[in-house]
């Protein structure tokens, strides 16, 4: 009984010690940090906001000076900024104070992250929103005395890289997931196709119900890229709960 509660001692030690990854907290800034979040911020007195319910009512909540709360999804188009707070979407004003969890911390949550991005404003240049990429070995972190940017290169078609750096409040994190491609799928329900693997995204082409997809094995963002070989084969970005697998090609 002795040896026996000398193992199970041993390895509770060695647990405690050494924790799985999915047992580790990731900290920043004094505070526990979850896999989506973006931020967390605090405001300078009482303030009310609000979510939009399925039936286009809302709902509004008083949150307290100072508490702090996480944000998650940012959305940013003609100039302004919105923060998402659980349910609740919140504009950036004077009286929000948002501090970022650095895109290294928010990258370490993901196998094979995705970076998109999701400033609407143009700033990369005309139809960069929704653009996505991952990390080539060019490509690297960059702390500055304002936050931290994500530095992407890749090759301009010569012999040399094209670089830009992104804050990474323009960019959302999503998994890399491969599938296996030639899958069909049937569309449970009529959809619209997206050029890129975000909700928000502008659609391009309607599709009806019951329309049969072949997959290119790539899914990010809850969103598979597929091709409609029956009317246009063209590639095209669809949700994947909205498609349903009736086999190989």
């Amino acid at each position: 009984m002795k040896k026996l509660f000398i193992v199970l001692l041993a390895a509770f030690v060695f647990a405690v010690v050494n924790p799985t990854k999915s047992e580790a907290k990731v900290m920043h800034d004094g505070a526990e940090v979850v896999k989506g979040q973006t931020g967390k911020m605090t405001f300078k007195k009482d303030i009310k906001v609000y979510k939009r319910n399925p039936n286009g009512t809302f709902d509004s909540l008083v949150v307290k000076r100072n508490n702090f709360f996480r944000t998650y999804d940012i959305e940013k188009y003609d100039g302004k900024t919105f923060y998402q707070m659980g349910q609740y979407r919140v504009q950036a004003t004077d009286l929000v104070v948002f501090k970022e969890v650095p895109i290294k911390i928010r990258s370490s949550f993901y196998n094979e992250p995705t970076y998109i991005i999701i400033n609407r404003d143009g700033v990369y240049g005309l139809g960069s929103y929704g653009k996505y990429f991952n990390l080539t070995g060019d490509s690297s972190f960059l702390d500055t005395g304002n936050g931290q940017l994500l530095e992407y290169c890749e090759s301009d078609g010569g012999d040399g890289l094209w670089c830009d750096k992104y804050p990474g409040t323009d960019l959302k994190i999503a998994e890399t997931i491969w599938r296996k491609r030639e899958v069909r799928f049937e569309l449970t329900q009529d959809a619209s196709g997206k050029h890129t693997p975000l909700n928000g995204a502008k659609p391009e082409k309607m599709y009806e119900k019951g329309s049969i997809f072949s997959s290119q094995g790539l899914e990010i963002n809850g969103h598979l890229y597929v091709v409609n070989e029956e009317r246009d084969s063209y590639n095209t970005w669809l949700p994947i709960n909205l498609l349903k697998p009736v086999g190989d090609k």
